[in-house]
């Protein structure tokens, strides 16, 4: 099966290629077989004059389970975060809600142009729960790292305060969470072609002792998982420096992807320097939740480079091309603000929209350990492509010597014509042609209706009087 791409302005990510005038890409057997203009097969013809080519987007973080509770949370602070969804709603959930945020969520990020996501799956109530899960990202097309967490949902301990001197405790079943683990592994992820990888996200510092999350970081590590932890988030004085314990506890690595990590000293940035770590930032949802100011210049200078994810959906949305851009403007002035404070201006650009592309593929590609299939448009890569329409009123004029700024200054989500996965043609014509949308929303919104009346039924989305989230109250 052959695919040409006919006309497009081409974004490539490749420092050697650069961007490419009036340009063909050629797909064959799911890979990039070449770009160059004029190229002549035998080959279902994709028109793509007028459009720009990119490489798929790649986000890093998102929770995609949550997707039946899209909204609920765009006015709220993570206390409430914690109260509405991590001890209400999650216990709600059952396998078929499961299915269908991931599968909706999925063909959300497809509908956006992101064609690989790392799901972030911390709702696994039953081993039902996980199977349903993994269901849904594989019956929507996406590629994505599956990251199974071997958090308890029914016993997390989000609504108790540990104290400062972290110690061991019982492991609570451990075993049982690590074979469901490696059932999910054994099943779903033993073909290295696939589009789903495997990943766990450990247990996290607030509500376990680091002797437990060493230990599933070390077994993760012998099921082949990619390790996916969130860290340094909580403005609480610093009590929980995750990344300082996991560089004491020496299981710091190349194959670990922390996300946030708004509140970092820079000894933890350089044990994640030293490591080879890579880092998640998630612009949208750490400004408004408290978390912190995104990290970009900690993560410019310490890591590989940042990469960006969407994180909660039900506070933010799927656009992630607005949010790269949201992100570089805060990122320019937090760089020029120490001049404004001493009514000094800028006199240098210090982040650019190439930049911003960056994040949004080639840094994106390697925090999901996929950098050499996916983030570039380049032969023998998989032909995650997608194409933006520049023909409205909205981007006529753009200037054709850059596209990547036209991409990052101009467009969004619905500018997204055409996107491919691994060759496959998932959404043309601006339609997602792959899936009978029209079920999927039916799906959607049975488990949206369940959810909130289940919700309704145990005293609503936050049932008063609020749950005391103590690390919050005694720590801030």
């Amino acid at each position: 099966m052959k695919t040409l791409i006919k006309g497009a302005d081409v974004i490539t990510m490749d420092p050697a290629a650069g961007e490419l005038r009036d340009c063909d890409i050629l797909v064959e057997d799911g890979k990039i077989a070449a770009v160059a203009p004029d190229i002549s097969a035998d080959a279902e013809i994709v028109d793509a004059r007028g459009m720009i080519a990119m490489p798929g987007m790649v986000d890093t973080h998102r929770h995609l389970w949550q997707t039946p509770m899209r909204g609920v949370g765009v006015d709220w602070l993570v206390p409430d975060y914690i109260r509405g969804v991590r001890l209400q709603f999650s216990e709600l959930y059952r396998p078929e809600d499961m299915y269908a945020g991931n599968y909706l969520g999925a063909l959300d990020a497809l509908n956006c142009g992101v064609t690989t996501v790392v799901d972030y799956c911390h709702n696994i109530v039953t081993g039902d729960h996980a199977h349903a899960a993994v269901a849904g990202l594989r019956d929507a097309g996406i590629r994505a790292l599956y990251g199974h967490a071997l958090t308890p949902v029914t016993s997390n301990g989000w609504d108790e305060s540990p104290s400062d001197e972290i110690s061991a405790g019982e492991l609570d079943h451990y075993q049982q969470r690590l074979a469901l683990a490696t059932e999910i592994r054994d099943k779903y992820f033993a073909s290295p072609d696939q589009l789903l990888t495997f990943g766990i996200c450990p247990q996290e510092l607030p509500i376990a002792p680091m002797a437990e999350i060493a230990r599933e970081v070390e077994d993760s590590r012998a099921l082949g998982a990619r390790i996916v932890v969130h860290a340094n988030q909580h403005c609480v004085r610093q009590m929980y420096a995750d990344v300082a314990h996991f560089g004491h506890a020496r299981i710091l690595g190349p194959d670990m992807l922390f996300v946030h990590c708004s509140f970092m000293s820079q000894y933890e940035w350089q044990l994640l320097h030293d490591a080879g770590a890579s880092v998640s930032i998630c612009p949208e949802t750490e400004m408004q939740m408290g978390m912190g100011f995104p990290a970009i210049a900690e993560a410019t200078r310490f890591t590989h480079g940042p990469s960006i994810g969407n994180d909660c959906v039900i506070g933010t949305g799927g656009d992630l091309i607005g949010m790269a851009r949201l992100t570089l403007q805060v990122s320019r002035w937090k760089s020029a603000d120490p001049g404004y404070q001493q009514w000094l201006a800028p006199q240098t650009m210090p982040w650019t929209a190439r930049d911003a592309m960056t994040w949004l593929t080639v840094n994106g590609a390697k925090a999901a350990g996929l950098e050499d299939r996916v983030g570039s448009l380049v032969p023998g890569k998989q032909a995650d492509i997608v194409l933006l329409d520049m023909r409205g009123i909205s981007q006529a004029g753009w200037y054709r010597n850059d596209p990547i700024g036209a991409v990052i200054g101009h467009t969004n989500s619905g500018n997204v014509d055409t996107v491919l996965v691994a060759g496959s043609i998932v959404k043309r014509g601006g339609k997602l042609i792959h899936v009978d949308v029209d079920a999927a929303l039916s799906t959607m919104d049975k488990s949206h209706e369940y959810l909130y009346a289940q919700a309704e039924a145990h005293g609503g989305v936050i049932p008063q009087p609020p749950v005391d989230i103590p690390m919050y109250r005694d720590r801030a």
